[in-house]
């Protein structure tokens, strides 16, 4: 049998501390090993912020808006993804007014942009073909040349150009 060690004694084994480019944040894991080289475990993220400028928290309903933040990440086919996948897209977030979203997405292997920037509800963030209600949305084709521009009034399409 093997010996077992108290979860107390590898806590401070199992913390680790990752600097990334929005900020930090403590990973926190368990595992086990299923045989001499392979092992299976799971962890949780937790964001840390070392900002000193900062002097209260910014209350934006739950996103905590850094410049130029990375809301999510999609796959070629639009379906969300943790991270950059090859042939992919990102979608960044630019301002917040309200429960309105200022985004723009953009071609994740080349940082061109993809849309320009444009407005969404909290609950459209994470949708790839999300549109604004009002306002317009212009779409952009690998190479930079304008796909098509599109133009919304109560969460209709009133015009287009392709």
């Amino acid at each position: 049998m093997k010996p077992s060690i108290p979860l107390i004694l590898l806590s401070p084994a199992l913390c680790a501390c990752t600097a990334g480019t929005p900020g930090m944040s403590i990973g926190l894991g368990i595992g086990t090993g299923i045989g001499h080289h392979v092992g299976l475990g799971t962890s949780v993220n937790i964001p840390i912020t070392l900002d000193k400028n900062k002097t209260a928290p910014n209350n934006t309903g739950g996103i905590n808006i850094i410049d130029e933040q990375i809301v999510t990440y999609f796959d070629t086919h639009g379906n969300p993804s943790n991270s950059a996948v090859k042939g992919g897209y990102y979608r960044q977030l630019k301002n917040k007014r309200g429960d309105q979203y200022t985004v723009q997405d953009f071609y994740s292997d080349n940082s061109r942009k993809r849309t320009d920037p444009y407005t969404l509800s909290r609950s459209q963030l994470m949708q790839f073909f999300a549109t604004p209600s009002d306002g317009s949305l212009t779409t952009y084709a690998y190479n930079g040349a304008v796909m098509q521009h599109q133009e919304f009034r109560n969460g209709k399409l009133v015009n287009a150009k392709y």
